[in-house]
């Protein structure tokens, strides 16, 4: 979230976009941080409400020398931040306070958790008609399933997004929280609509953003191939899963990784004539694929990715570095690869 605000910070009209609106986010962990994180990048001044004792991200590992989670830091910097115990009539009446006058309210509890406490959607926007209710949930309020935990691999398990991102036969583990920063993502997307409508309306609005939702989102592109009676199957073939020469992760010399997504014909011969093997070229849509993909993993095995991230740094083929989190993070200059 801090890169992205760098970006939004670099466009001075969505910087300042949001200025003037008033978030309140009452919500924990990552989802409805993120989604508040966005619009504070856009301008808006957020307040943050903490349960006593903290949003359990602020210790969640790893943590930094001084205690606290970078990753806490990066989703929340920049906002106010207020204690209330919400089960307390005085917290609940406060949390009133602030929504009286807010523009926008993320509320990133199980259904019911919030009306239960005399502070939900119902009762906030009795007294602010303007107020926009974003629920942020794993189900949403009108699934059946409304209110069961889950969190963020169960998301994109059910969605089918494991299924297809198979290593070995496997499902292979996500290396971020895509559910979560998706449905933040999502979250404030519809906000961002329901603030331009209440702009011509005057009205406010209830936005229910289930996780699960969001995560099938990652793949409605693939429900379309389903449904179109055409098999979907990671380990047997379509052209992004790695059974393709020109779409692929290859290992290097060093025990690295090149990432080659050549799939257009332009690109995979300017990537073959790279890599010393034009001959491969006319082999792009060849059948017998495993073997392709073996010549091409004995070039780049060749060299070490340093030389590669500089060899393909001029050359317009979609290759990449994998990097790590470091060198992706722009860390020191030890650990840093040629950027494009």
């Amino acid at each position: 979230m801090g890169r992205l605000r760098a970006y939004v910070g670099n466009m001075i009209m969505i910087k300042h976009a949001l200025a003037g609106i008033h978030v309140v986010e009452v919500a924990m962990y990552i989802p409805g941080p993120a989604c508040t994180q966005i619009l504070a990048g856009m301008g808006a001044r957020v307040t943050k409400v903490e349960r006593p004792g903290g949003d359990p991200m602020r210790v969640m590992p790893p943590l930094d020398a001084a205690g606290q989670s970078p990753q806490f830091v990066a989703l929340n910097s920049g906002k106010q931040s207020v204690t209330l115990d919400l089960k307390s009539a005085a917290g609940a009446a406060a949390l009133r306070d602030l929504a009286r006058t807010a523009d926008v309210l993320v509320d990133g509890f199980r259904p019911g958790v919030l009306d239960r406490l005399g502070v939900g959607a119902a009762a906030l926007r009795a007294k602010n008609p303007h107020l926009i209710y974003c629920a942020i949930s794993g189900f949403g309020a009108a699934a059946d399933d409304s209110g069961m935990a889950g969190h963020d691999l169960n998301f994109v398990a059910r969605s089918g997004f494991l299924a297809m991102t198979t290593a070995g036969g496997e499902p292979a583990m996500p290396g971020a929280q895509l559910a979560d920063l998706t449905s933040g993502l999502v979250a404030a997307t519809a906000i961002l609509a329901a603030l331009h409508a209440r702009e011509r309306t005057g009205a406010g609005a209830f936005l229910d953003v289930p996780m699960d939702d969001s995560a099938r989102w990652l793949m409605e592109p693939w429900y379309a191939v389903s449904q179109a009676g055409i098999a979907v199957d990671a380990e047997k073939g379509h052209m992004i899963s790695g059974n393709m020469a020109c779409y692929r992760v290859y290992p290097t010399a060093d025990g690295r990784h090149l990432a080659v997504a050549a799939l257009e014909r332009h690109f995979w011969d300017r990537f073959c004539a790279t890599i010393g093997r034009p001959d491969l070229a006319p082999r792009h849509e060849d059948l017998d694929q495993p073997a392709l993909i073996a010549e091409v993993a004995v070039e780049i095995a060749r060299r070490p990715l340093t030389e590669w991230a500089t060899i393909f740094a001029e050359v317009d083929a979609c290759v990449s570095p994998v990097r790590t989190v470091a060198e992706a993070a722009y860390g020191p200059a030890s650990v840093k690869l040629p950027v494009r």
